[in-house]
């Protein structure tokens, strides 16, 4: 019995030492989620045999560039006479739950059990900033680009940050008038994004036809023509085909699969096919039509929600003047969209709103030290046009991304104006890029009065 009795403990410590050992051979994997995310060990090994090579020996070429952005937005925003931005906008709902709940009884009267001080605490910290007038911003890209045999990767990280000093978490403060006395600021420095992550192989290669594959992230409006649509970031797979006839055209065709919910098997399904320079003309000519549509529910158990209801067909047109005509380069450009699978609804006053078009022009390319380019752009997008989550360019000021189908204001649709953008090259790195926007509603019967306008300037260096 005394031997056993000294045995047990040796045992159960031992056995202790032993799961401390395995836990940390294997990462100390917290949960069976993140230990199933472990790679398996045929990966691990050929993974670790590519870390010690060099480019050569990998038998490609690395690039590496990227660029540093120091920017600044100015925006003035008014939904049915009242401001968008500034003081009286984010607040003014939380103030107002404020006055509700607290006003009546006072705070001292209010905050007598732990319940009320949690309702309290919850309260105060809906009060967020107002949404900003003028906006600072620093931003950094680096982008690395390998290319080897058959096959080429990308990857781009974005670091894109509100330019101040530290921001306080309110919630650290006790009292609501304590927090009022303190010194905010703006300042982020965590904000780093994944903005492109994408791999491609070339299948097929023969004379001027090719055939590529590419799988990963990036935006849409990467691979896709549009300056109204396509601002959704491209989780997929995409398929090229490109061929050359001359004296005809320089055809391609994409085909591409893309993730909107995977929680649901909500999946996107986009192609474009393009005929450029036709007949040597420098007319081009393209056609795309993304589906967006998906019968089934969405994660509320909605089934075929009026946000999901976008079958986009757009023709795009654009004239590239001939150098003998215009010395300078200059493109005019043009585009109409029609979605298919708008309805009419209570929201949109029981007609259907599903045509945009645009029309613009570019003169100059910015290229090296002295170039310049401007380019304007007249947008008109009604409001079942073009998706809230996949719109881009100009749109609708909507600081607080309410959907049009929560309120009549909300939305990036139903709007008409104006984009002039300008581009200079001081140096060979050094660039200075602005934009002016000017936007009003399309149709205020569908939603409320609109007006907003956005001046934006940046100076950019790349490497």
């Amino acid at each position: 019995m005394k031997f056993l009795r000294y045995l047990l403990p040796a045992v159960i410590a031992a056995c202790g030492w032993s799961s401390q050992a395995d836990a940390a051979s294997s990462d100390a994997y917290g949960t069976s989620q993140q230990a199933s995310e472990r790679d398996f060990s045929a990966l691990t090994e050929f993974v670790k045999t590519k870390r010690a090579m060099t480019i050569e020996e990998k038998g490609g070429n690395m690039n590496l560039s990227g660029d540093i952005r120091g920017e600044w937005y100015f925006m003035k925003s008014r939904t049915n006479g009242k401001s968008d931005l500034g003081y009286g906008t984010t607040d003014r709902w939380g103030n107002r739950k404020i006055k509700r709940y607290f006003a009546p009884r006072g705070l001292k009267n209010f905050l007598t059990t732990k319940k009320e001080k949690l309702a309290y605490r919850k309260v105060r910290n809906d009060l967020l900033a107002p949404f900003n007038t003028s906006e600072f911003g620093i931003e950094a890209n680096v982008i690395f680009d390998y290319v080897a045999d058959r096959g080429w990767g990308t990857i781009r990280l974005q670091m894109a940050n509100a330019a101040g000093i530290s921001r306080i978490d309110r919630s650290k403060n006790v009292k609501f008038q304590d927090s009022r006395q303190i010194m905010y600021g703006s300042g982020t420095t965590d904000k780093l994004a994944l903005r492109k992550c994408f791999g491609g192989y070339n299948i097929w290669e023969q004379g001027t036809s090719r055939l590529d594959v590419e799988v990963g992230r990036r935006k849409l409006y990467d691979v896709f023509d549009s300056r109204i649509q396509f601002g959704s970031t491209f989780d997929g797979v995409l398929a090229k085909f490109s061929e050359s006839f001359e004296g005809i055209a320089d055809l391609y065709l994409k085909a591409a699969a893309f993730v909107v919910d995977d929680t649901v098997d909500h999946f996107g399904y986009i192609g474009e096919l393009g005929l450029l320079n036709l007949g040597d003309s420098g007319v081009d000519l393209k056609y795309s039509l993304v589906d967006w549509d998906r019968n089934g529910k969405n994660r509320y158990k909605k089934k075929h929600p009026y946000g999901v209801r976008f079958t986009n067909s757009q023709i795009t047109a654009a004239y590239n003047v001939s150098p003998d005509l215009v010395s300078t380069k200059t493109q005019i450009y043009g585009a109409y969209l029609k979605n298919h699978a708008a309805k009419k609804n209570h929201y949109t006053k029981n007609r259907r709103a599903d045509d945009a078009f645009y029309v613009g022009a570019r003169l100059g390319e910015a290229v090296r030290k002295g170039d310049w380019s401007f380019d304007f752009c007249y947008q008109w997008v009604q409001a079942q046009a073009v998706s809230e989550r996949d719109i881009t360019d100009a749109a609708r000021e909507n600081p607080r991304k309410i959907s049009m189908y929560n309120r009549s204001s909300g939305g990036g649709a139903n709007y008409k104006g104006w984009r002039l953008e300008g581009f200079y090259s001081m140096t060979d790195n050094w660039t200075l890029n602005a934009h002016f926007d000017r936007i009003r509603e399309q149709n205020h019967r569908i939603s409320r009065k609109h007006r907003s306008f956005e001046f934006y300037l940046a100076t950019i260096f790349a490497f």
